[in-house]
Formats: structure tokens, C-alpha cells, sequence
């Protein structure tokens, strides 16, 4: 029977796979990765000769198609994405779709979990996270500004992806859309705000406090605090003292 294995990855330390991870991609006639260059650093450090095959945000129907018959003729496929769990923020989540749609019964789809970006930074938060909303990168232009206020509608923890090009501008604009909103409601408002950067890796930094105190932080610190991926934690805090 077919098989595709849905394979998490270390989103910074390359030592944060488990074994089971490692067995399936050893076990596996093809890999799927998102980036074929630094899934072949993972499975050489490994030993894993697994075959490899591209497959990103960019890939077209033919290349998607493609898979679909190779799971047609009874092959095990894993999927990895560039760092964590595909499918999360991830283009894996059309091909999964796609397989189940057009194969069904006719291919196992297997989680083989590990690390998250998203669940590592809640884990050191401090946040609540018995109730959270995950929304994903925020709109680079179309319906950004929609995506930015609507935050403040959320009265539970609130997690978003942003990269080292808008860390910054996201910041802005959310103090921004903070201080519209005490305005227009005539309330106070604090958006208590973690920020994890550069998870599991040398450089690893979090910060912590109110939004303007954080942009402050990351502003003065330079370019140097910019690099990597951003996993940003918010917690609207409405009638909040000042």
C-alpha cells in the first residue's frame, strides 16, 4: 500500500529529530523537500541515501501530479518542509490534500510529529496556551491592515509568524492599530507581547514586555536582531491599567 509519511524536522538544532524520523526517511523510496539542499545536510549527517525530490510553494500541477502516480504505484513518500512540521504555514498541506482527495483509501498518510515553531515558542512563553489562535505569516500587502486589526478582536493568546523583513513594520503597525483602537473606544489597552527568534539555534532570543518596548528593543539592537524567523505571542489585555 502507498505511503506518505508527513515528516517533522529540527527548526534550528539539527540534533532535534527523533528516531522514528529518522527510520521513516531511511525507510522512504522518495523525499519530498521544500529545500533539497539543507534536507541533504540533515540525511548526510544521518547516513540516509533516500532519494530526493523538490517540492515548494512554486511547484506546479504537473510536479503534483507526478506524485500522485508515484504514490499510484505503491511508493512510501515523506514529506519534510525547510524546518519544523509541514503542512503548518507550509505549501505541504495542498499535496496532502490533493492525496487525499484523488488516491483516498489507496495511501496511508502518517504524522511522524516533532519539532514546531509554533508549540516550542508557547512552551517558554508563559502565555496561556490552553486556548490560542495560530495565524499564520501576516499578509505581505493585500488585506494586511484587515489582518492587523482583527487581533484585537481575539481575547485568547494569538501566535504569528513574521520574517526578519517585517518584524519591525509589524510591530509598527500593531501599535498603531493599538493606540486607533484605544481611541475609537476610549479604553485603555495592553497587548502583552513574547517574541521568540532564532528558536533552538546559537542565537537564540526572547523578548518579552509590551509591544513599544520590544520594537524599542529590536530598533536599538540593529541589524544583528533582525535576522532569522520570528514567532510573535500576543495577548490583548482590554480595561487594562496603563
Amino acid at each position: 500500500m502507498a505511503k506518505l509519511s508527513i515528516v517533522a524536522t529540527p527548526i534550528g538544532n539539527i540534533q532535534d529529530i527523533t528516531l522514528r524520523a529518522l527510520e521513516v526517511l531511511k525507510d522512504s523510496d522518495i523525499i519530498l523537500c521544500e529545500d533539497t539542499r539543507s534536507t541533504r545536510n540533515l540525511l548526510d549527517r544521518h547516513g540516509i541515501k533516500s532519494h530526493t525530490l523538490s517540492y515548494h510553494q512554486h511547484s506546479d500541477k504537473r510536479k503534483i501530479d507526478y506524485i500522485l502516480s508515484l504514490l499510484k504505484e505503491g511508493k512510501h513518500l515523506s514529506l519534510v518542509s525547510e524546518a519544523g512540521t509541514p503542512g503548518v504555514s507550509d505549501p505541504g498541506g495542498k499535496l496532502i490534500h490533493q492525496a487525499r482527495e484523488v488516491l483516498g483509501e489507496q495511501v496511508k498518510i502518517e504524522a511522524i510529529p516533532g519539532p514546531s515553531a509554533v508549540t516550542a515558542a508557547l512552551s517558554i512563553s508563559g502565555m496561556s496556551a490552553d486556548k490560542f489562535s495560530f495565524l499564520g505569516f501576516s499578509p505581505h500587502k493585500k488585506g494586511r491592515k484587515k489582518f492587523i486589526y482583527e487581533i484585537f478582536d481575539y481575547d485568547h493568546t494569538v501566535v504569528v509568524y513574521e520574517s526578519k523583513h517585517r518584524i519591525l513594520k509589524f510591530l509598527e503597525e500593531m501599535i498603531r492599530a493599538k493606540n486607533t483602537w484605544k481611541k475609537e473606544m476610549e479604553q485603555e489597552i495592553r497587548v502583552d507581547t513574547v517574541i521568540c527568534r532564532e528558536l533552538t539555534k546559537l542565537h537564540e532570543t526572547i523578548y518579552k514586555g509590551e509591544l513599544e518596548e520590544i520594537y524599542q528593543e529590536i530598533l536599538e539592537k540593529g541589524e544583528g536582531a533582525k535576522k532569522g524567523e520570528f514567532v510573535v505571542i500576543m495577548k490583548i489585555k482590554k480595561n487594562a491599567k496603563s
